[in-house]
């Protein structure tokens, strides 16, 4: 023979008041799809829920509306598209994150008017981010005076962020063009491939490379014409460098200058006699 307590028998009376008091307010389907159609932005209103509510009272509070709004229940033609309502009320409150994100939404939103952006819509445009952040900052955010000061803080994050990159930016400019300025003044620009001694040296790499490229092409003749396979062109090109070795063309260039220095003083001296 099992016994019943009386915490048990109290508790169950309890829950039974409680469901009997919630069908008396929403009385029929019909006044249950009209509620919920009524509040369909307040999702603590849909499950008449307090925002307190724990997850136990909200799984509690959307099983007592399904079976009401079930559509194999209730013969309302609304009943489907009130019974999706309560659906997602529960999705989201049920979730700790999803529920903090609308949380933040019912605090920037109106949940009030039913013409204003629905949940779904909030997210899709600024609230998808929320769900990533930490619960405790999107309940400050939620909080009207933190709200504000967490924006006004991001704000300032942002323009601090910004006015960092323009002045790293201006400063790298401003070592860069030191540097170009200094360059040009110390030797003129000559060191340029365009211009001066820069252009005559660029010149000379030029040669030396078109003499290194009809090598490569001589090797490969030779090598079809013997029957063997071409030499490879960065090995052949690594052993060309070491073989011919790069000299110092500003040297080079300096005995150049030299010697037709020395051609033309015997020019005008051969010119004179």
């Amino acid at each position: 023979m099992s016994t019943v307590s009386l915490s048990d028998s109290a508790g169950a009376i309890d829950d039974d008041a409680a469901e009997t008091g919630a069908a008396s307010r929403l009385k029929s389907g019909a006044d249950a799809c009209a509620y919920v159609l009524a509040h369909q932005r307040d999702y603590y209103k849909v499950l008449d829920v307090s925002r307190n509510a724990s997850t136990e009272d909200i799984k509690k509070a959307y099983r007592k509306l399904a079976r009401v709004l079930h559509p194999d229940k209730c013969q309302d033609a609304r009943a489907t598209d009130a019974m999706a309502v309560v659906t997602s009320a529960h999705s989201t409150l049920a979730n700790a994150a999803l529920r903090a994100a609308y949380d933040l939404y019912a605090s920037r939103v109106n949940v009030e008017d039913a013409s204003s952006a629905s949940f779904g819509e909030w997210q899709s445009r600024e609230g998808a981010a929320a769900v990533h952040l930490p619960a405790w900052l999107i309940k400050a955010m939620s909080t009207p005076v933190l709200g504000q000061l967490i924006s006004i803080l991001a704000l300032l994050l942002a323009l601090a962020l910004i006015l960092l990159t323009l002045a790293l930016a201006a400063c790298y400019l401003f070592i860069h063009m030191c540097f170009w300025l200094l360059c040009c003044f110390g030797c003129c620009g000559s060191c340029w491939p365009r211009y001066g001694i820069g252009a005559r040296v660029h010149a000379k790499r030029q040669e030396r490379f078109t003499q290194m490229l009809k090598a490569y092409e001589k090797a490969t003749m030779d090598a079809a014409a013997d029957g063997a396979d071409p030499p490879h062109p960065t090995v052949f090109f690594a052993q060309w460098n070491v073989d011919n070795e790069e000299p110092d063309w500003l040297e080079v260039i300096r005995r150049e200058d030299e010697l037709a220095k020395q051609k033309s003083a015997a020019g005008s001296y051969g010119a004179t006699g």
